[in-house]
């Protein structure tokens, strides 16, 4: 299943359960897996969908991711860049964590799937 491909990944970046942001952060690359055109209009198709789903603010599910994705730079610094796949001299923007995350799941399905 996915989710627990995701949280798999999280965990490793150190970002666990107990932060609030780590359900909206799955839910969040869930739907950019789902649909890539998503990433083309981050705040209205993810925040905005996982903001409904968890009932929040689009802006605090934002606020959330952001504040996971600086957790997994300050955790797992290395690892994170080799999911991008360049180096990362600071941490990536909430929209480019999810980007980053989506891209390595759907990289890492395909080739399990050859």
């Amino acid at each position: 299943m996915i989710q627990d491909q995701i949280y798999a990944e999280l965990l490793t970046l150190g970002i666990t359960k107990r932060y609030c942001g780590c359900v909206q952060t799955c839910l969040a690359i869930e739907l950019a897996i789902e649909d890539e055109e998503r990433l083309q209009s981050v705040t209205e198709q993810i925040y905005e969908a996982v903001a409904k789903r968890c009932s929040a603010k689009a802006a605090n599910v934002e606020r959330n991711i952001r504040t996971a994705c600086q957790r997994a730079w300050r955790v797992n610094r290395k690892h994170l860049s080799d999911l991008a796949g360049y180096p990362l001299y600071a941490p990536p923007a909430a929209s480019d964590f999810i980007s980053i995350i989506a891209a390595h799941l759907q990289r890492s399905r395909k080739t399990l799937s050859v």
